[in-house]
Protein backbone atom coordinates (compact mmCIF):
# COMPACT_ATOMS: atom_id res chain seq x y z
CA UNK A 1 0.00 0.00 0.00
CA UNK A 2 1.45 3.39 -1.03
CA UNK A 3 1.54 6.57 1.04
CA UNK A 4 -0.62 8.26 -1.62
CA UNK A 5 -3.34 5.65 -1.10
CA UNK A 6 -3.28 6.11 2.68
CA UNK A 7 -3.40 9.91 2.33
CA UNK A 8 -6.32 9.65 -0.08
CA UNK A 9 -8.33 7.56 2.41
CA UNK A 10 -7.53 9.94 5.29
CA UNK A 11 -8.54 12.98 3.22
CA UNK A 12 -11.84 11.32 2.34
CA UNK A 13 -12.43 10.51 6.01
CA UNK A 14 -11.74 14.14 7.00
CA UNK A 15 -14.20 15.34 4.38
CA UNK A 16 -16.89 13.01 5.76
CA UNK A 17 -16.20 14.25 9.29
CA UNK A 18 -16.36 17.87 8.13
CA UNK A 19 -19.69 17.38 6.35
CA UNK A 20 -21.01 15.56 9.41
CA UNK A 21 -20.09 18.59 11.51
CA UNK A 22 -21.89 20.91 9.07
CA UNK A 23 -24.95 18.64 9.15
CA UNK A 24 -24.94 18.69 12.95
CA UNK A 25 -24.74 22.50 12.96
CA UNK A 26 -27.71 22.69 10.59
CA UNK A 27 -29.80 20.32 12.73
CA UNK A 28 -28.89 22.35 15.82
CA UNK A 29 -30.06 25.57 14.19
CA UNK A 30 -33.35 23.96 13.09
CA UNK A 31 -34.22 22.96 16.67
CA UNK A 32 -32.87 26.08 18.36
CA UNK A 33 -29.98 24.21 20.01
CA UNK A 34 -26.20 24.48 19.98
CA UNK A 35 -23.91 22.00 18.24
CA UNK A 36 -22.80 20.67 21.64
CA UNK A 37 -26.45 20.17 22.61
CA UNK A 38 -27.09 18.10 19.49
CA UNK A 39 -23.92 16.02 19.97
CA UNK A 40 -24.92 15.23 23.55
CA UNK A 41 -28.50 14.47 22.59
CA UNK A 42 -27.32 12.19 19.78
CA UNK A 43 -25.11 10.30 22.27
CA UNK A 44 -28.12 9.75 24.55
CA UNK A 45 -30.28 8.60 21.64
CA UNK A 46 -27.55 6.20 20.51
CA UNK A 47 -26.63 4.59 23.85
CA UNK A 48 -29.57 5.33 26.14
CA UNK A 49 -29.54 6.91 29.60
CA UNK A 50 -26.13 7.91 30.90
CA UNK A 51 -24.34 9.74 33.67
CA UNK A 52 -22.96 13.22 33.11
CA UNK A 53 -19.45 11.80 33.54
CA UNK A 54 -19.93 9.31 30.71
CA UNK A 55 -21.32 12.06 28.46
CA UNK A 56 -18.23 14.13 29.22
CA UNK A 57 -16.01 11.25 28.07
CA UNK A 58 -18.00 10.72 24.87
CA UNK A 59 -18.29 14.35 23.80
CA UNK A 60 -14.90 15.60 24.99
CA UNK A 61 -16.58 18.41 26.95
CA UNK A 62 -15.54 19.35 30.46
CA UNK A 63 -17.79 18.33 33.34
CA UNK A 64 -18.92 21.95 33.75
CA UNK A 65 -19.73 22.29 30.06
CA UNK A 66 -21.69 19.01 30.08
CA UNK A 67 -23.69 20.20 33.09
CA UNK A 68 -24.63 23.38 31.21
CA UNK A 69 -25.61 21.35 28.12
CA UNK A 70 -27.82 19.06 30.23
CA UNK A 71 -29.40 22.10 31.89
CA UNK A 72 -30.28 23.58 28.49
CA UNK A 73 -31.65 20.30 27.14
CA UNK A 74 -33.70 19.77 30.29
CA UNK A 75 -35.13 23.28 30.14
CA UNK A 76 -36.05 22.71 26.49
CA UNK A 77 -37.80 19.44 27.42
CA UNK A 78 -35.51 17.05 25.52
CA UNK A 79 -34.05 15.21 28.55
CA UNK A 80 -34.68 14.67 32.24
CA UNK A 81 -32.57 13.76 35.24
CA UNK A 82 -33.73 10.64 37.08
CA UNK A 83 -32.29 8.38 39.83
CA UNK A 84 -30.12 5.53 38.56
CA UNK A 85 -32.23 2.35 39.08
CA UNK A 86 -29.05 0.40 39.92
CA UNK A 87 -27.77 2.97 42.42
CA UNK A 88 -30.29 5.54 43.58
CA UNK A 89 -27.53 7.71 45.00
CA UNK A 90 -26.55 8.55 41.43
CA UNK A 91 -28.41 10.61 38.86
CA UNK A 92 -28.57 9.68 35.20
CA UNK A 93 -29.79 11.63 32.19
CA UNK A 94 -32.31 10.13 29.78
CA UNK A 95 -33.87 11.42 26.57
CA UNK A 96 -37.63 11.98 26.50
CA UNK A 97 -38.76 9.83 23.54
CA UNK A 98 -41.74 11.88 22.38
CA UNK A 99 -39.67 15.07 22.46
CA UNK A 100 -36.58 13.75 20.68
CA UNK A 101 -38.52 11.91 17.95
CA UNK A 102 -38.33 14.84 15.53
CA UNK A 103 -34.61 15.34 16.25
CA UNK A 104 -33.93 11.65 15.74
CA UNK A 105 -35.88 11.60 12.48
CA UNK A 106 -33.83 14.54 11.19
CA UNK A 107 -30.54 12.94 12.24
CA UNK A 108 -31.61 9.70 10.54
CA UNK A 109 -31.90 11.44 7.17
CA UNK A 110 -28.25 10.73 6.42
CA UNK A 111 -28.70 7.06 7.30
CA UNK A 112 -31.76 6.74 5.08
CA UNK A 113 -30.04 8.47 2.19
CA UNK A 114 -27.00 6.18 2.64
CA UNK A 115 -28.92 2.90 2.57
CA UNK A 116 -28.69 2.46 -1.20
CA UNK A 117 -24.93 3.12 -1.15
CA UNK A 118 -24.40 0.64 1.68
CA UNK A 119 -26.39 -1.97 -0.27
CA UNK A 120 -23.72 -1.97 -2.99
CA UNK A 121 -21.25 -3.74 -0.69
CA UNK A 122 -21.10 -7.38 0.40
CA UNK A 123 -21.40 -8.41 4.04
CA UNK A 124 -17.68 -9.14 4.13
CA UNK A 125 -16.83 -5.70 2.74
CA UNK A 126 -19.17 -4.00 5.21
CA UNK A 127 -17.56 -5.91 8.09
CA UNK A 128 -14.17 -4.61 6.94
CA UNK A 129 -15.48 -1.04 6.65
CA UNK A 130 -17.07 -1.26 10.10
CA UNK A 131 -13.84 -2.55 11.59
CA UNK A 132 -11.88 0.32 10.00
CA UNK A 133 -14.32 3.00 11.17
CA UNK A 134 -14.40 1.56 14.70
CA UNK A 135 -10.61 1.67 14.87
CA UNK A 136 -10.54 5.24 13.52
CA UNK A 137 -13.12 6.26 16.11
CA UNK A 138 -10.83 5.04 18.90
CA UNK A 139 -7.75 6.70 17.37
CA UNK A 140 -9.61 10.00 17.07
CA UNK A 141 -10.88 9.77 20.66
CA UNK A 142 -7.37 8.99 21.96
CA UNK A 143 -5.79 11.88 20.03
CA UNK A 144 -8.46 14.31 21.23
CA UNK A 145 -7.81 13.21 24.83
CA UNK A 146 -4.07 13.73 24.33
CA UNK A 147 -4.61 17.27 23.04
CA UNK A 148 -6.91 18.12 25.96
CA UNK A 149 -4.34 16.84 28.46
CA UNK A 150 -1.40 18.58 26.75
CA UNK A 151 -2.79 21.57 24.80
CA UNK A 152 0.52 23.37 24.44
CA UNK A 153 2.94 20.63 23.51
CA UNK A 154 3.76 17.96 21.00
CA UNK A 155 4.32 17.92 17.27
CA UNK A 156 0.67 18.61 16.58
CA UNK A 157 0.88 21.95 18.36
CA UNK A 158 3.97 22.93 16.41
CA UNK A 159 2.31 21.99 13.15
CA UNK A 160 -0.77 24.03 14.03
CA UNK A 161 1.35 27.14 14.48
CA UNK A 162 2.60 27.07 10.91
CA UNK A 163 -0.19 25.44 8.92
CA UNK A 164 -3.05 27.52 7.51
CA UNK A 165 -6.62 26.24 7.57
CA UNK A 166 -10.17 27.09 6.55
CA UNK A 167 -13.46 26.77 8.36
CA UNK A 168 -17.08 27.48 7.38
CA UNK A 169 -20.65 26.79 8.43
CA UNK A 170 -24.02 26.80 6.66
CA UNK A 171 -26.49 29.65 7.16
CA UNK A 172 -29.35 27.30 7.99
CA UNK A 173 -32.36 29.15 9.39
CA UNK A 174 -30.43 31.88 11.20
CA UNK A 175 -31.80 35.42 11.02
CA UNK A 176 -28.92 37.11 12.88
CA UNK A 177 -25.43 36.20 14.07
CA UNK A 178 -22.58 37.24 16.33
CA UNK A 179 -18.86 36.80 15.66
CA UNK A 180 -16.99 36.57 18.98
CA UNK A 181 -13.18 36.34 18.86
CA UNK A 182 -11.01 35.84 21.92
CA UNK A 183 -7.96 37.31 20.36
CA UNK A 184 -4.57 35.77 20.04
CA UNK A 185 -4.37 37.57 16.72
CA UNK A 186 -2.06 40.04 15.09
CA UNK A 187 -4.43 40.86 12.27
CA UNK A 188 -8.15 40.43 11.58
CA UNK A 189 -9.65 40.92 8.12
CA UNK A 190 -13.41 41.06 7.58
CA UNK A 191 -15.37 41.15 4.32
CA UNK A 192 -18.64 40.02 2.77
CA UNK A 193 -19.04 36.31 2.10
CA UNK A 194 -19.15 34.99 -1.45
CA UNK A 195 -21.60 32.09 -0.94
CA UNK A 196 -25.11 33.07 0.28
CA UNK A 197 -25.60 29.52 1.63
CA UNK A 198 -22.75 29.95 4.12
CA UNK A 199 -23.03 31.77 7.44
CA UNK A 200 -19.31 32.49 7.27
CA UNK A 201 -16.07 31.26 5.79
CA UNK A 202 -12.80 31.78 7.64
CA UNK A 203 -9.15 31.32 6.71
CA UNK A 204 -6.40 31.24 9.34
CA UNK A 205 -2.67 31.82 8.99
CA UNK A 206 -0.44 30.71 11.84
CA UNK A 207 -2.11 28.92 14.73
CA UNK A 208 -5.55 27.46 14.08
CA UNK A 209 -8.11 28.37 16.75
CA UNK A 210 -11.08 26.39 17.97
CA UNK A 211 -14.20 27.57 16.12
CA UNK A 212 -17.68 26.67 17.35
CA UNK A 213 -21.17 27.67 16.27
CA UNK A 214 -23.66 27.94 19.12
CA UNK A 215 -27.09 29.52 18.85
CA UNK A 216 -26.02 31.85 16.05
CA UNK A 217 -22.76 32.78 17.78
CA UNK A 218 -19.51 32.03 15.97
CA UNK A 219 -17.03 31.53 18.82
CA UNK A 220 -13.32 31.73 17.95
CA UNK A 221 -10.90 30.80 20.72
CA UNK A 222 -7.11 30.65 20.51
CA UNK A 223 -5.42 28.35 23.00
CA UNK A 224 -2.37 29.03 25.14
CA UNK A 225 0.10 31.91 24.98
CA UNK A 226 2.41 31.19 22.02
CA UNK A 227 5.41 33.45 21.47
CA UNK A 228 4.73 34.00 17.76
CA UNK A 229 1.26 35.58 18.12
CA UNK A 230 2.35 38.30 15.68
CA UNK A 231 2.16 35.75 12.86
CA UNK A 232 -1.52 35.00 13.46
CA UNK A 233 -4.02 36.31 10.92
CA UNK A 234 -7.71 35.51 10.49
CA UNK A 235 -9.91 36.40 7.50
CA UNK A 236 -13.71 36.09 7.77
CA UNK A 237 -16.29 36.36 5.00
CA UNK A 238 -19.69 37.11 6.59
CA UNK A 239 -23.12 36.39 5.14
CA UNK A 240 -24.70 39.52 3.64
CA UNK A 241 -28.35 38.59 4.26
CA UNK A 242 -28.46 38.83 8.08
CA UNK A 243 -27.43 41.43 10.69
CA UNK A 244 -24.14 40.88 12.54
CA UNK A 245 -22.65 41.82 15.90
CA UNK A 246 -18.84 41.61 16.05
CA UNK A 247 -16.85 41.36 19.27
CA UNK A 248 -13.08 41.05 19.70
CA UNK A 249 -11.76 40.49 23.21
CA UNK A 250 -8.10 40.57 24.27
CA UNK A 251 -6.53 43.26 22.11
CA UNK A 252 -5.23 43.12 18.56
CA UNK A 253 -2.69 44.88 16.39
CA UNK A 254 -4.69 45.52 13.22
CA UNK A 255 -8.28 45.26 11.95
CA UNK A 256 -9.09 45.80 8.26
CA UNK A 257 -12.80 45.43 7.54
CA UNK A 258 -14.57 45.97 4.23
CA UNK A 259 -18.16 45.63 5.44
CA UNK A 260 -19.90 47.73 2.82
CA UNK A 261 -22.16 44.81 1.87
CA UNK A 262 -22.56 43.41 5.41
CA UNK A 263 -25.32 44.51 7.78
CA UNK A 264 -23.24 45.34 10.87
CA UNK A 265 -25.23 46.48 13.91
CA UNK A 266 -22.45 46.63 16.50
CA UNK A 267 -18.65 46.29 16.70
CA UNK A 268 -16.99 45.97 20.13
CA UNK A 269 -13.24 45.68 20.66
CA UNK A 270 -11.80 45.26 24.16
CA UNK A 271 -8.08 45.29 24.98
CA UNK A 272 -6.81 48.02 22.67
CA UNK A 273 -5.68 48.19 19.05
CA UNK A 274 -2.89 49.72 16.97
CA UNK A 275 -4.78 50.36 13.75
CA UNK A 276 -8.44 49.94 12.79
CA UNK A 277 -9.81 50.62 9.33
CA UNK A 278 -13.55 50.07 8.74
CA UNK A 279 -15.53 50.49 5.55
CA UNK A 280 -19.23 50.47 6.39
CA UNK A 281 -22.40 50.31 4.33
CA UNK A 282 -25.58 52.28 4.90
CA UNK A 283 -26.61 51.66 8.52
CA UNK A 284 -29.93 50.24 9.66
CA UNK A 285 -30.52 52.31 12.79
CA UNK A 286 -27.55 53.26 14.95
CA UNK A 287 -24.34 51.30 14.39
CA UNK A 288 -22.34 51.32 17.63
CA UNK A 289 -18.55 50.94 17.46
CA UNK A 290 -16.87 50.73 20.85
CA UNK A 291 -13.13 50.41 21.51
CA UNK A 292 -12.02 49.87 25.12
CA UNK A 293 -8.32 49.92 25.96
CA UNK A 294 -7.24 52.70 23.64
CA UNK A 295 -6.34 52.94 19.97
CA UNK A 296 -3.48 54.41 17.99
CA UNK A 297 -5.33 55.13 14.75
CA UNK A 298 -8.93 54.57 13.66
CA UNK A 299 -10.34 55.36 10.23
CA UNK A 300 -14.00 54.80 9.34
CA UNK A 301 -15.38 55.22 5.82
CA UNK A 302 -19.16 55.38 5.34
CA UNK A 303 -21.65 56.37 2.62
CA UNK A 304 -21.95 60.08 1.94
CA UNK A 305 -24.30 61.99 4.21
CA UNK A 306 -24.52 59.46 7.05
CA UNK A 307 -24.53 61.13 10.48
CA UNK A 308 -21.65 60.28 12.81
CA UNK A 309 -20.42 61.00 16.32
CA UNK A 310 -17.11 60.34 18.07
CA UNK A 311 -16.61 60.31 21.84
CA UNK A 312 -13.18 59.76 23.40
CA UNK A 313 -12.41 59.19 27.08
CA UNK A 314 -8.77 59.30 28.15
CA UNK A 315 -7.38 61.95 25.83
CA UNK A 316 -7.00 62.15 22.07
CA UNK A 317 -4.44 63.40 19.60
CA UNK A 318 -7.06 64.64 17.14
CA UNK A 319 -10.51 63.74 15.81
CA UNK A 320 -11.74 64.56 12.30
CA UNK A 321 -15.20 64.06 10.77
CA UNK A 322 -15.61 65.22 7.16
CA UNK A 323 -13.12 68.05 7.64
CA UNK A 324 -14.42 69.10 11.07
CA UNK A 325 -11.54 68.78 13.50
CA UNK A 326 -11.28 68.50 17.24
CA UNK A 327 -7.69 69.13 18.29
CA UNK A 328 -5.75 67.34 20.98
CA UNK A 329 -7.40 67.22 24.39
CA UNK A 330 -6.43 65.60 27.67
CA UNK A 331 -9.89 64.69 28.94
CA UNK A 332 -13.22 63.49 27.53
CA UNK A 333 -14.08 64.91 24.11
CA UNK A 334 -16.84 64.62 21.53
CA UNK A 335 -17.38 65.61 17.91
CA UNK A 336 -20.51 65.01 15.82
CA UNK A 337 -21.95 65.93 12.42
CA UNK A 338 -24.67 68.62 12.28
CA UNK A 339 -27.33 66.02 11.38
CA UNK A 340 -26.54 63.72 14.32
CA UNK A 341 -29.46 64.65 16.55
CA UNK A 342 -32.16 64.20 13.91
CA UNK A 343 -30.81 61.07 12.21
CA UNK A 344 -31.93 57.53 13.04
CA UNK A 345 -29.49 55.80 10.70
CA UNK A 346 -26.09 56.85 12.04
CA UNK A 347 -22.67 55.73 13.27
CA UNK A 348 -21.55 56.15 16.89
CA UNK A 349 -17.85 55.59 17.72
CA UNK A 350 -16.79 55.49 21.38
CA UNK A 351 -13.15 55.07 22.44
CA UNK A 352 -12.22 54.48 26.07
CA UNK A 353 -8.52 54.68 26.90
CA UNK A 354 -7.46 57.44 24.53
CA UNK A 355 -6.38 57.62 20.90
CA UNK A 356 -3.74 59.24 18.72
CA UNK A 357 -5.84 59.79 15.60
CA UNK A 358 -9.48 59.19 14.66
CA UNK A 359 -10.97 59.99 11.27
CA UNK A 360 -14.47 59.45 9.89
CA UNK A 361 -14.88 60.27 6.20
CA UNK A 362 -17.31 59.89 3.31
CA UNK A 363 -16.34 57.02 1.08
CA UNK A 364 -14.66 58.26 -2.12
Amino acid sequence: MTRDTIDSVLRALRRVNLQGSFFGQTVAIRFGLSESDIETLEALIDMGASTAGRLSELTGLTSGAVTRVIDRLEQAGFVRRVPDPTDRRRVIVEAIPEKVAAVQATLNRVGSASADEIGRYTDAQLALITDFLTRMEQITRDEAATLRENPGGGAGAADAEVAGSEHSAPLGGLTSAKLHIRSGLSSLRLRDGADPRELYRAAFEGATPQVRLRDGRVLVQYRGLPFDWRKRTATFGLNQAIPWTIEVVGGIQKVEADLRAVDVRRFDLTGGIERMQLELGRPQGEVAIRVVGGAKTIRVERPRGIAARVRVVGGNGGVTIDGQRLDQTGGPSMLETPSWGKSKDRIALDVVGGSKSIEIVDRP
